[in-house]
């Protein structure tokens, strides 16, 4: 009978960890300051989708939304970057990438690939997994 017990407990312990692990928020830090968003990143096929006018501005871009086209361009000294929702394709001054998730919208928010965004802009990303936590360093 205590066995059973011990086992059952071990049980509840175990999803206890995986339930409180998946309601952990992922964070994003630019330059050490947490990015506030109004909608929280999220993670899709390994890789962190952030809000498109938060991660832009604080890189200093300027952004243009095309509701027609469901087009995102973002400029920033020399560099323009164009992301369509749902589309695989992105471009960074004309040259075209393939993104392993394509941008979407998620609480009426538009959800742009970190990584992809942040290096078209110059900036640095590392992922923390331990916190998860993506950091950005820009060079300036």
């Amino acid at each position: 009978m205590g066995r059973v017990i011990s086992f059952f407990l071990l049980i509840t312990i175990i999803f206890s960890c995986g339930t409180v692990f998946a309601e952990t928020e992922t964070e994003v830090f630019v330059n050490g300051a947490k990015l506030e968003c109004d909608v929280a990143p999220i993670i899709e096929n390994d890789r962190t989708l952030v809000p498109m006018r938060a991660i832009f501005e604080a890189l200093g871009a300027h952004i243009h939304w095309d509701d027609e086209t469901k087009t995102v361009t973002a400029v920033s000294d020399k560099t323009i970057v164009v992301i369509q929702i749902g589309n695989e394709l992105a471009f960074v001054n004309n040259n075209s990438y393939t993104l392993d998730v394509p941008a979407q919208i998620k609480n009426d928010r538009t959800l742009v690939p970190a990584r992809f965004t942040c290096e078209a802009l110059n900036a640095s990303v590392e992922w923390d997994e331990a916190n998860r936590q993506v950091n950005i360093t820009t060079s300036n």
